[in-house]
C-alpha cells in the first residue's frame, strides 16, 4: 500500500450505557466515516450503587466486542483502538473486564475524564459552523451513563474541560428515582448536580456561555423527536435544536412513565430506562445557566474526536501510539 493511499482505521468507544464501533478511511489529513454501528451494553447498570460490573453485563460487552471484531476485519480496517471510559474507571472489578477483553483479543484504554472531554471537544468543534459560532462563548455537554463531560471554548480557546461526575446511569443508581419522576427525585438530582457543577459554573462566570453543544444518545433521541434524521445536516455538521422547544419537550418528557415513553414514535426502547432523567438533568443545567439562547446537537463525540486528532498528524501507516494492528488481535 502506497504511503498516502486511503486505508481504514477503527476506533470503539466502550462507553458506560452504549459500545461504539467507527470505522474511517483515511487519506492524507482526513478522514471519512465509512460505518458506524451502536450496541446498546449497559455496562454500568447498578454498578454506582454496588460498584462492581455484574458478571451478565459483562458478557454482553464481550460478546459486541466479538462482534466487533468480526465487522471490523470484514470492512477492511488495518489498524483498531479502543478506549474505556467512566464505568471502567469507577468499578472495582473494571480492571478485569479489561484483562477478559485482552483474552478475545482486544487491548482497551482506559481513559481519565480530561482526556475523555479532549477527544469529545477535538471532535464536536469541527461540527459547529463558524458563522453560527461567531464570537461567542460555547459550552460543550456530553452526557454520559457515568459522567458529563463539558468543555467551555470559543473560536480562540478551551477555557475549560470538566469531567462532572453526573452521567444518568449514576444518577439512577445513586437516587433510584420513582416512575415517573417525583418533586423529590428532581430534588435530589439538582442538590447532586449543583456540587458537581461548582467548578464549571465558577469558569462560568467569567466566560459566560451563550451557546451549548449537546452530544449523546439523550440529545440525539431529542432531536429525533423534532424531526426525521433526513431533515437534518450531513453528520459532519451540527444541527439547531430550537431552544423553547427544547427546553418543553425536556419538561415534558421529564415528567412521562417508562410505560408512555414507550409508546412515543422515534424513541428508540434501550434510550427509555434513562431518558426521563436526561431529560431532567438537561433542563437542570439550562436553568442554572441563563446566559445560553442556543443549543445545538453534534453527532460527533470522543471515537470522532480521536479520529479528527490522528488526521491532523496524519504521516501514513508509520506506527501510532495506542493503535494496533488487526491482524494482531
Amino acid at each position: 500500500m502506497e504511503v498516502n493511499a486511503p486505508h481504514r482505521m477503527a476506533v470503539v468507544d466502550c462507553g458506560t450505557n452504549t459500545f461504539t464501533l467507527h470505522v474511517a478511511e483515511f487519506d492524507s489529513k482526513r478522514w471519512k466515516s465509512v460505518f458506524r454501528q451502536l450496541r446498546f451494553v449497559r455496562l454500568g447498570h447498578d454498578s454506582f450503587r454496588t460498584g462492581r460490573l455484574s458478571p451478565d453485563r459483562m458478557r454482553r460487552g464481550l460478546d459486541v466486542l466479538a462482534s466487533f471484531r468480526e465487522t471490523a476485519i470484514n470492512f477492511g480496517v488495518t489498524h483498531i483502538r479502543a478506549i474505556g471510559c467512566s464505568a471502567f474507571r469507577d468499578a472495582s472489578n473494571g480492571l478485569e473486564f479489561v484483562e477478559r477483553a485482552r483474552e478475545i483479543g482486544w487491548s482497551i484504554e482506559v481513559i481519565d475524564g480530561q482526556k475523555e472531554a479532549h477527544w469529545i471537544q477535538e471532535g464536536v468543534a469541527a461540527t459547529v459552523p463558524s458563522e453560527i459560532l461567531g464570537g461567542q462563548t460555547a459550552l460543550t455537554l456530553d452526557i454520559g451513563g457515568g459522567s458529563v463531560e463539558a468543555v467551555l471554548w470559543d473560536h480562540e480557546t478551551v477555557h475549560g474541560r470538566f469531567s462532572l461526575d453526573l452521567g444518568v446511569a449514576r444518577l439512577t443508581d445513586w437516587i433510584k428515582p420513582s416512575d415517573p419522576l417525583k418533586n423529590k427525585d428532581l430534588d435530589s438530582l439538582a442538590r447532586i448536580a449543583d456540587h458537581a457543577m461548582v467548578p464549571l459554573l465558577g469558569r462560568t462566570k467569567h466566560y459566560a456561555p451563550q451557546l451549548i453543544v449537546g452530544t449523546s444518545g439523550a440529545f440525539n433521541t431529542l432531536a429525533n423527536l423534532e424531526s426525521a434524521e433526513a431533515n437534518w445536516q450531513p453528520r459532519h455538521v451540527a444541527d439547531v435544536l430550537p431552544y423553547a422547544t427544547l427546553r418543553s419537550r425536556c419538561q415534558a418528557l421529564m415528567a412521562t412513565s417508562k410505560a408512555d415513553l414507550a409508546s412515543i414514535p422515534n424513541l428508540h426502547p434501550d434510550r427509555i430506562p434513562y431518558m426521563s432523567m436526561a431529560c431532567a438533568l438537561i433542563e437542570h443545567i439550562l436553568g442554572r445557566l441563563p446566559s445560553v439562547g442556543m443549543v445545538l446537537r453534534s453527532r460527533h463525540t470522543v471515537a470522532e474526536g480521536l479520529l479528527t486528532e490522528t488526521a491532523a498528524g496524519w504521516k501514513g501507516l508509520e506506527p501510532k501510539v495506542g493503535w494496533e494492528m488487526l491482524t494482531d488481535l
